[in-house]
C-alpha cells in the first residue's frame, strides 16, 4: 500500500522534528519545512500531500495564510492546526476557511495520530461535506450527523474561549455540547449520516451561546422527566429500550449552563454560558 504522505509547517526544529519521527514511526511519508512560504513552494512546485499540519505563527507565511492558499490551490487537502498560544480571532479565521481540526500545543502521540487518521479518512470519503458559514455573528457548521464533526467544532470553540473561560467552564461546556450534539444525532436524525447537523458559536461581551440544530422532528423538553428522581429506574428502562447508556444529558446541561432553551419545534436548541 502507498503510503499517505503528510506535509509539516513548524519553525520550531525540536517539534518539527518530532512530528517526522512520530508519523513515520506510524507508517506515514513526511515532510518538513521551516515556515509557510517553504511549505507552499514546494506545494506548488508540484508536490503531493494528502494532509498539511501547520503551526500559525511562523516567519514569511502564517500556518493562516498557508491555509488559504492550501484551499484556494487544494480544496480537498485537509490542513490541520497547531500552536502552543491560540489567538481567538486567528482560530476562529482558520475554522472559517476550512482548518480541518485543531492541536494545541502539547498533544500527545494518541491525540496528533487520532486527529491524522480523521483527516486522512475524511478526505478519501470524497469532497468536503462540512461547511462554515458567518452570518450575523455566529460561526455555524454545517455537517454530515458524524461524531468526527461535533468533535471539530467544540475543539475550535474551546481554543476560542481559552482566554474567556477557566477550565471547570469550559468543561462544563464540552459536557453540554456533546450530551446535546449526540442527542441531535442519534435522536432528532436517528443515527442517519444522510442527514445533518448546524453547530454555531456567538460570542457575545459577556457570554458566549452555542446553538445545536439537527433535521427531526423534535419533541417536547418540558416532557421529559428527571432521571435524577429515579436514577437505577432511568438506567433500567433505557437498558430494557435497548438505547445507549445515558438519559441525563438534558438534566446535566440545564444544571451546568446558564441557560438551556429550544425552539418550538424542539428540534433547536440554544445554551447560554456567562464569561
Amino acid at each position: 500500500m502507498t503510503k499517505a504522505r503528510v506535509l509539516i509547517a513548524e519553525d520550531e526544529p525540536g517539534i518539527r522534528t518530532i512530528l517526522v519521527r512520530l508519523l513515520e514511526s506510524d507508517g506515514y511519508a513526511a515532510a518538513a519545512f521551516p515556515d509557510g512560504q517553504a511549505a507552499l513552494s514546494h506545494l506548488v512546485s508540484g508536490g503531493n500531500y494528502d494532509l498539511v499540519i501547520t503551526d500559525i505563527n511562523m516567519p514569511l507565511l502564517s500556518g493562516e495564510e498557508l491555509l488559504r492558499e492550501i484551499k484556494a490551490r487544494l480544496p480537498s487537502v485537509p490542513v490541520v492546526i497547531i500552536t502552543a498560544v491560540p489567538d481567538p480571532d486567528t482560530i476562529e479565521e482558520c475554522f472559517k476557511n476550512d482548518a480541518y481540526r485543531f492541536l494545541r500545543k502539547p498533544f500527545t502521540r494518541d491525540q496528533l495520530l487520532t486527529v491524522v487518521k480523521a483527516a486522512l479518512a475524511e478526505a478519501a470519503s470524497g469532497p468536503a461535506q462540512g461547511e462554515v458559514r458567518s452570518e450575523d455573528g455566529w460561526v455555524e457548521l454545517t455537517a454530515p450527523s458524524r461524531q468526527e464533526y461535533l468533535d471539530r467544532f467544540q475543539e475550535f470553540c474551546d481554543a476560542i474561549l481559552a482566554s474567556r473561560l477557566d477550565e471547570k467552564a469550559r468543561n462544563e461546556l464540552k459536557i453540554a455540547v456533546q450530551e446535546l450534539g449526540q442527542n441531535a444525532i442519534e435522536w432528532g436524525n436517528k443515527l442517519d449520516k444522510g442527514t445533518t447537523i448546524r453547530v454555531a458559536w456567538k460570542l457575545l461581551q459577556d457570554r458566549v451561546l452555542i446553538r445545536i440544530a439537527d433535521e427531526g422532528r423534535g419533541f417536547d423538553p418540558e416532557a421529559i422527566p428527571d432521571p435524577t428522581l429515579d436514577p437505577i429506574a432511568t438506567i433500567e428502562k433505557r437498558e430494557k429500550d435497548g438505547k445507549r447508556p445515558g438519559g441525563f444529558g438534558i438534566h446535566l446541561a440545564r444544571r451546568i449552563m446558564d441557560q438551556v432553551t429550544w425552539n418550538e419545534r424542539g428540534n433547536v436548541v440554544l445554551l447560554e454560558k456567562r464569561f
